[in-house]
């Protein structure tokens, strides 16, 4: 009788053993490919701004942003089906606003120590957090101190297309806000 159960405890240990292999499908590292799709949103925003901006100055580059920065990286999240977006507790556009989590989240990446980036596992898949700093001076001419970095007329033009901006004041390498790339399995 014990050889028995003995053979059937073994048999049931090795059916749920089998049952919880992982498939032979890799998992997939959602941090790097984060990584990679919020590197390939950065260049892809930063190579139309700075066209817009060579094509007609900064107050072009503001009308451009707010008529194709969010098109450009909706058209990204479809190519990779990924939900792809700009988040900052400063938004310009108020479809960028953080929310509270987001907003201590951005804390901790402004602060000394900050981490490279942050990944969330969720019961649907995982959501990617990379921050995003001003990185170059021709950003300040949008972004930067409205007194002395953005000419009048591209401040016009900010307050006409967005009319409850928060995004100026920023100095080279601040926190302006960071990529989420919410992913789902």
């Amino acid at each position: 009788m014990k050889s028995v159960l003995a053979a059937g405890f073994l048999f049931v240990i090795a059916v749920i053993t089998t049952a919880f292999q992982p498939s032979s499908q890799s998992p997939i590292d959602y941090r790097k490919l984060g990584d990679s799709l919020s590197l390939q949103a950065q260049q892809v925003l930063v190579r139309n701004l700075l066209g817009a901006i060579q094509k007609g100055g900064s107050d072009y580059a503001v009308d451009f942003c707010s008529e194709r920065a969010i098109p450009l990286t909706d058209s990204l999240s479809k190519k990779y089906r990924v939900r792809i977006q700009r988040i900052s507790s400063k938004n310009r556009n108020p479809k960028n606003a953080a929310s509270l989590f987001e907003r201590k989240l951005l804390n901790l990446f402004a602060s000394a120590n900050s981490p490279k980036d942050t990944l969330l596992q969720t019961p649907k898949g995982a959501i990617y957090y990379k921050p995003i700093r001003i990185a170059m001076p021709t950003c300040l001419q949008c972004h930067g101190d409205p007194k002395s970095e953005i000419k009048s007329t591209t401040l016009s033009t900010i307050k006409q297309k967005y009319r409850f901006d928060k995004a100026t004041g920023y100095a080279l390498n601040d926190l302006r806000g960071v990529w989420k790339l919410s992913f789902e399995e």
